[in-house]
């Protein structure tokens, strides 16, 4: 059991980190559902929002001259106060009903972020500040920061190489803002930190190599899917647990 542990926690930071450099977001979407089935939803939220930070930490590190400062900063104000709430939401529930609401929120991000891109109030600042409120919450709650913001992403007609390149500072100030809010440290053993660090540090590589070879549009149905595939199954899991209780 400990070895499938520490396995399927690499495949899962493996593939998030990759998914990161190819797209520009999803190492909380893909990692953040099978993270917390192997940890638990206290520490599987909190390793999210601590390798989230780390893996947007080098990548940022190459494209910071890059980088929309001023409208990063509309999302990420009203996101850095909306982890107060949402810390004590997530520290006050614990087990079956929080898996399950990390996986609702998670697939009600996804198809909220198809439904907005069509509005007319889709390039004001209030939807830019919306979005940001909205995924500070999730960020801490349920380690998933990225629908709502690629959805005003998509909605504001952002161009993708601009908005993977800027949100790498979002992501790294949300993440470390949501593991600060939240009191503490995921609690693992030196393998799975090994494991955690090893598979970030490879999967940015292979990122590296994939990102001027693929398309965006086939990356972020590729993120998509597995996140939609990751949240079908931690919510299965929380209703077996919630089952047999």
């Amino acid at each position: 059991m400990q070895l499938a542990a520490v396995i399927g926690l690499a495949a899962a930071v493996f593939v998030g980190a990759s998914t990161q450099r190819i797209s520009g977001m999803g190492f909380a979407l893909v990692s953040s559902p099978f993270l917390v089935m192997v940890l638990g939803p206290h520490d599987g939220v909190m390793l999210v929002n601590l390798l989230g930070a780390c893996s947007s930490l080098l990548i940022f590190a190459q494209v910071f001259r890059q980088v929309e400062y001023r409208k990063v900063a509309f999302m990420l104000i009203p996101a850095m106060l909306m982890t107060v709430p949402g810390a004590r939401l997530a520290n006050s529930l614990e087990g079956p009903w929080l898996s399950i609401g990390i996986s609702f929120m998670v697939i009600l991000a996804l198809v909220s972020s198809f439904m907005i891109r069509n509005l007319a109030m889709a390039q004001t600042k209030g939807l830019a500040v919306g979005a940001g409120a909205v995924s500070g919450f999730m960020s801490v709650t349920a380690g998933v920061s990225g629908p709502a913001i690629a959805g005003y992403a998509v909605a504001s007609r952002w161009p993708q190489a601009q908005f993977a390149i800027s949100v790498q500072l979002y992501f790294l100030v949300l993440s470390l803002t949501s593991l600060a809010a939240k009191g503490g440290m995921p609690h693992l053993d030196w393998q799975q930190w090994g494991a955690c660090l090893g598979a970030m540090v490879l999967g940015i590589l292979l990122g590296n190599y994939l990102a001027p070879r693929i398309p965006q549009k086939f990356s972020r149905a590729f993120v998509i899917l597995i996140a939609f595939g990751g949240a079908v199954s931690l919510m299965a899991s929380g209703l077996v647990d919630l089952a047999s209780n």
